[in-house]
């Protein structure tokens, strides 16, 4: 089992993270923290394999509670957990030294795949649709909006960016830290929930959604 110390000062939040990564059989959650000083205390004195932390905590955010820890016990590995999708958040909390970040509306799925990713001693970041496609307008990117687009979970508009963009599964795999096998779980949720039957179908769709660069 793997252990965990898990942050977040929104206690229903943190008692439904601890709840389903336990449900896996993968995970013990060692200790529950409510904000960053709890969560420097425990990273001190709990036995962990992993610190999975919200970034925006009372008394010690996350930045500031991760360069700490750091310094105490430089070979903790560090995943953080935010709702924050910019760019510069996740660039900081790299350089910061942070072995990941998940959004925290990925899956149960997509938070154990990156808990295990950064266990192995591999890092787990979020790719930037700016980053991440060449062929994909970013400037579009808000009009993603319709009725089928918006039943793709955040992951899943990462991968149908890089379908479109002609990314290979391996290629989608090693971009988003994820196995072969996981992206290709993704990119059949995206065909399915927009109704295409393959890859080319996906691009007519994206196409004529405005979303390719002239």
């Amino acid at each position: 089992m793997i252990k965990l110390i898990l942050a977040d000062d929104h206690t229903l939040v943190r008692h439904a993270i601890a709840q389903s990564l336990e449900a896996t059989g993968q995970f013990t959650v060692e200790c529950e923290c409510a904000d960053g000083n709890e969560l420097y205390r425990a990273a001190l004195s709990v036995p962990a394999d992993v610190i999975l932390m919200d970034i925006s905590m009372p008394k010690m955010n996350g930045f500031v509670a991760l360069e700490k820890i750091l310094q105490q016990r430089p070979q903790m590995k560090v995943l953080a957990l935010s709702m924050h999708s910019d760019q510069e958040y996740i660039d900081a909390i790299r350089r910061g030294g942070a072995r990941g970040y998940v959004f925290k509306d990925a899956t149960t799925e997509e938070l154990t795949d990156a808990i295990l990713r950064v266990w192995n001693g591999k890092t787990f970041f979020p790719v930037s649709d700016e980053r991440s496609t060449n062929k994909v307008s970013t400037h579009n990117v808000n009009k993603l909006s319709g009725a089928q687009l918006d039943r793709l979970t955040r992951r899943e508009r990462e991968v149908f960016f890089l379908v479109v963009a002609g990314r290979s599964t391996r290629e989608i795999a090693a971009l988003l830290a994820m196995s072969p096998k996981t992206a290709e779980n993704h990119r059949g949720k995206v065909l399915k929930k927009l109704e295409v039957a393959n890859t080319v179908e996906l691009i007519h769709f994206a196409a004529k959604s405005g979303l390719l660069e002239p």
